[in-house]
């Protein structure tokens, strides 16, 4: 078990020698067994462990003595153990969210706060190829297309998950093996929410009554769709500049558009409704076809209407996709919410993800942004949307908000509706439009903040 985890991370770059890993560690089986798997290969690779644990007050004296376990745990093992608690319950009624994602908010917020504050290089999870398994189809059962079968990556930025490769019997047998005396939350065994239910029943049907090995079967097409995904990425990425016009984020041009392959042709509708609107997750393959159809009559004029109020439309040789008019859906008029540092801020539908980088992404997509976290030392940032008398910083110097979205052509009455992250009346990103040129990460720069917003729902479907 421990030499399959090792291959495992060895072939896909997760643990270098030498690093410092924060494990998340429930003390179920899943999390025990990776923070009993990494204590086995610290000296091997000189890492340095501190385990996380997150009590977040849905079970009551349960969740406590939870708590207590994995600190006792370490405490035998001599590694340090960062202890946080939280009433989701309670976070999830004031916040309008279902229980597992004002579980996943807040579990997550902590663990990352941990990361920070540990010093650690990164954060590794413990799911692993059942995980995966439950993911993929559910993505299938919702019509998901190649870059969603891909589902959850042995790395996502700074979070590994070294068991990926591993089931969920190959753990349990782990366990026991060790002599563990894992955890057991009984909300587990209810069928109650829909990744409950596939591994309660629908899983276990199709192992016995379509294919044993079906587990399997499913991560092998996740291997098989990321490394497929990864290219087209990549392909259509290289073509992307001929596609959009400068300094026009909502608009596709038709003629090199039609010369694209009809598979690229999709995954680039796709990809232009998902940086235009932030989340492509109720654009199904009915609309991509109507979009499509529409962009092949070219008639100017000519609109068709797409889910979120979002309405496509042709004119002279152009795609556009705008917004139609409704007030603003984030937040009442003016209000501000101050972003958490690292961690998630919630601002209406939307979910802001923080974290602060060492080192530069690789590359960013219109929802995402960065700077020099030096920017804090002016004060705090704030998710807001426009007030009078805003101003950007650009390179040829400061213009006000009002003038920028006129030079960028966006509608009078979407305006209300654009989330900004801001500092005092500068606006330092109009989210999914315009960055600004203020703290530029240079040379120098020590810690770099990275923030990427989300729609809220498409963050319930990913992890556990």
């Amino acid at each position: 078990m421990i030499g399959k985890v090792l291959e495992y991370c060895d072939n896909h770059g997760l643990l270098q020698p030498g690093m410092h890993v924060l494990v998340a560690c429930s003390g179920g089986p899943d999390s025990l067994a990776l923070l009993d798997i990494l204590l086995q290969l610290r000296a091997m690779r000189r890492l340095t462990i501190t385990a996380a644990h997150f009590e977040h007050g849905i079970r009551g004296q349960e969740s406590r003595d939870d708590a207590a376990f994995v600190q006792r745990f370490c405490q035998e093992r001599g590694i340090a153990c960062l202890t946080g608690a939280d009433d989701v319950p309670a976070f999830a009624r004031e916040r309008g969210l279902s229980l597992e994602l004002a579980a996943r908010t807040l579990r997550y917020r902590f663990l990352w706060q941990a990361c920070d504050e540990a010093g650690a290089d990164v954060l590794a999870t413990a799911h692993h190829a059942d995980d995966q398994a439950e993911t993929v189809l559910m993505r299938i059962l919702r019509g998901t297309g190649p870059d969603g079968l891909a589902a959850m990556r042995p790395k996502s930025g700074r979070q590994i998950r070294p068991l990926l490769g591993t089931s969920r019997a190959d753990i349990e047998a782990y366990c026991r093996m060790r002599q563990l005396t894992p955890r057991h939350d009984v909300t587990n065994d209810l069928p109650d929410c829909t990744r409950n239910r596939m591994r309660l029943l629908v899983l276990p049907y199709l192992r016995a009554h379509a294919n044993p090995e079906v587990s399997r079967a499913l991560c092998q097409l996740a291997e098989l769709a990321s490394d497929e995904d990864d290219y087209l990425e990549a392909e259509l990425t290289a073509s992307w500049s001929q596609l959009k016009p400068p300094g026009e984020a909502d608009t596709l041009l038709l003629a090199p558009f039609e010369k694209l392959h009809p598979a690229m042709r999709r995954r680039a509708l796709r990809r232009f409704f998902r940086e235009v609107s932030g989340t492509a997750k109720d654009l199904g393959f009915p609309h991509v076809q109507a979009m499509e159809r529409l962009a092949a009559g070219g008639r100017t004029g000519s609109s068709l209407a797409l889910p979120g109020r979002w309405q496509a439309h042709v004119s002279y040789g152009r795609l556009c996709l705008r917004k139609q008019a409704e007030r603003a859906a984030c937040a009442e008029p003016h209000q501000a919410v101050p972003v958490t540092i690292p961690g998630e801020t919630h601002f209406g539908p939307w979910v802001l993800s923080a974290s602060l980088l060492d080192e530069l992404p690789s590359r960013t997509g219109p929802m995402e942004f960065y700077l020099d976290a030096g920017a804090l030392a002016n004060g705090p940032l704030f998710l807001r949307t426009r007030r009078p008398g805003d101003i950007m910083s650009l390179p040829a110097g400061h213009k006000k908000l009002k003038d920028v979205w006129i030079d960028d052509k966006i509608p009078r009455e979407t305006r209300d509706s654009i989330p900004l992250l801001a500092s005092g009346r500068e606006v330092l990103w109009v989210i999914g439009h315009r960055r600004g040129s203020r703290y530029p990460v240079a040379e120098d720069t020590g810690k770099i903040l990275y923030v990427r917003l989300e729609r809220r729902e498409d963050k319930d479907h990913d992890e556990r």
